[in-house]
């Protein structure tokens, strides 16, 4: 099978932050076909979270930061998924089947985790083994996105964005506070998701380390375009600064 980058790195400076996108692409290794499915609905929210990948990228550039980028499609297997998950590979997403991860066999699940899910996770605890040794308290930032409203929804999801937390609730409740102060985004607490129940990759290499974290997320009519990234970025950037030391 041809290699595959399970991950990309950005080196934005040595500010004590780092960044990580566990849905950051929608790309699926050649040898799977695409999974039976249609570039164009690959590249909706199913496959990815939409801005996620260029909002962490403009965070990390404009506050100096590393960050990490899962380089997969969460439908190929889910990095923010424990292994023991119905939905690891999923059969379908927002009610559209996925051809390619029906009637999967014991061995087919074992070589995407071994090819993809294993070696992103072991890249993520190298890098954050880096940022401890580098920095004495960062703060660690997950960023996703999610769709305005999920197939069938009548109503428009209310929040721009939303925090999830489980174990840091203090920074958790410090940048609300700092967007509350400094913006007119509607954010939710741990809305619309709740990071009790969908949080893997934090609970796995972050709340374990004693780090200072947040989960973001952030409605991807938000984020679907350069301009508006960089306006988010820019609204996000010193609430995040407020995290930071000095």
């Amino acid at each position: 099978m041809t290699e595959f980058p399970v991950a990309r790195r950005f080196d934005g400076g040595d500010a004590p932050l780092f960044i990580f996108v566990d849905h950051a692409s929608h790309a699926i290794p050649p040898a799977y076909d695409a999974l039976g499915m249609p570039d164009e609905v690959l590249a909706t929210h199913i496959g990815w979270d939409i801005g996620a990948a260029a909002l962490g990228l403009a965070l990390a550039r404009s506050l100096q930061a590393r960050a990490m980028f899962c380089q997969f499609s969460r439908l190929l297997i889910d990095p923010n998924r424990s292994l023991d998950k119905s939905d690891l590979i999923p059969s379908e997403a927002d009610r559209i089947p996925i051809p390619g991860n029906q009637n999967l066999s014991a061995a087919d699940r074992h070589q995407r985790i071994e090819a993809y899910h294993q070696p992103y996770h072991e890249q993520l605890e190298l890098a954050l083994d880096q940022v401890c040794r580098d920095h004495e308290d960062p703060l660690i930032l997950s960023v996703h996105s999610f769709t305005p409203r999920l197939l069938g929804d009548a109503q428009i999801r209310p929040w721009h964005m939303g925090l999830l937390w489980r174990e840091d609730e203090p920074s958790a409740r410090t940048f609300m506070a700092a967007l509350a102060e400094t913006t007119d985004y509607i954010v939710g607490d741990n809305q619309p998701y709740d990071a009790r129940v969908f949080n893997y990759s934090v609970d796995r290499h972050v709340g374990p380390r004693g780090l200072r974290h947040i989960t973001l997320e952030v409605r991807q009519d938000l984020v679907s375009n350069e301009t508006d990234v960089d306006r988010v970025a820019g609204k996000l950037g010193p609430a995040l600064k407020t995290l930071l030391p000095g």
